[in-house]
């Protein structure tokens, strides 16, 4: 399963969902699906949202394996 962290990096940054979002192009609708994991990011996407938030693209997400 893939956890996300979209959502604890843009808190823990300067940056207010807005400004994401504004500087995306995007809606808050479509920030909050890929901070809940609903969507994700293109890798483009990806990339330049771990690029403002000063982390790695893998630092957006968590693998964790699902128990039996």
């Amino acid at each position: 399963m893939v956890v996300v962290l979209i959502g604890n990096w843009i808190k823990r940054s300067n940056y207010s969902r807005v400004e994401i979002c504004n500087e995306f192009g995007i809606s808050q609708n479509t920030l909050s699906n890929w901070c809940t994991g609903k969507t994700y990011p293109s890798i483009p996407q990806a990339l330049k949202l771990a690029s403002m938030l000063n982390v790695k693209v893998d630092d957006l997400y968590v693998i964790k394996e699902e128990e039996e």
